[in-house]
């Protein structure tokens, strides 16, 4: 649940942002987020849909399931939040829309950038000793696009849906707790219908990310 404050902030930000010149909505059917523990890797995520495609690794950002699932914190019970969030230049990538394809997506220098953004929750049951558990995510994202830096941006809402898988294993340090081992966000071929609450917050997302952005660029 977001915080009134919270959300009439994103409201406001997302009033005061230019106008782009083009906004359009596409459905991610495929691809994903993988993460695995034993990899030492960050995530590696693929989006794609009817004539975008975009393939990343992400950095820095908000990854709620491995923030949360730290032992002891993950015992049965637990409601684990499955948010995960990056955009600009925590998501380095190329992308390619309609045949144009966008090298060094993310780049402080880019007028190119993606925000990706998963939600959902699962809760670890009673009785639970490790091994997979599976629930449902929504996905909100945009990908923001110029032919230069001094150009107009385009923007290309996405949205989706899909199942999460989660891979546990009992703390061998912490009798009764859990260690994550690997996540996985899949999305579904068919999605839920574009939800205008998600691409709203989304949205305000992207403001924070260009407010963010532009900080870089001064060097605050």
């Amino acid at each position: 649940m977001i915080p009134r404050s919270c959300f009439a902030g994103i409201v406001l930000m997302t009033l005061c942002l230019p106008a782009p010149v083009r906004a359009e909505s596409i459905a991610i059917t495929s691809g994903g987020l993988v993460w695995t523990m034993a990899s030492g890797r960050a995530p590696a995520i693929t989006l794609a849909g009817d004539g975008f495609r975009f393939e990343g690794g992400a950095l820095l950002g908000r990854f709620s399931p491995l923030d949360q699932c730290r032992v002891p914190e993950c015992v049965e019970g637990t409601t684990v939040d499955l948010f995960a969030q990056w955009s600009d230049n925590d998501l380095p990538g190329t992308a390619t829309l309609n045949g144009e394809t966008y090298t060094g997506v993310g780049g402080l220098d880019s007028p190119t950038w993606v925000l990706a953004a998963w939600h959902g929750s699962v809760t670890i049951p009673d009785g639970f000793t490790g091994g997979v558990l599976t629930a449902p995510f929504l996905f909100s994202g945009l990908f923001t696009y110029a032919p230069d830096r001094m150009a107009l941006s385009n923007r290309l809402n996405l949205y989706g849906s899909g199942q999460t898988t989660l891979t546990f294993s009992p703390s061998v340090v912490f009798p009764g707790a859990f260690d994550l081992d690997a996540i996985r966000y899949e999305f579904d071929a068919n999605p839920v219908p574009e939800p205008t609450s998600m691409l709203l917050i989304g949205t305000g997302l992207a403001g924070l990310a260009a407010l963010r952005r532009r900080r870089a660029q001064r060097g605050d």
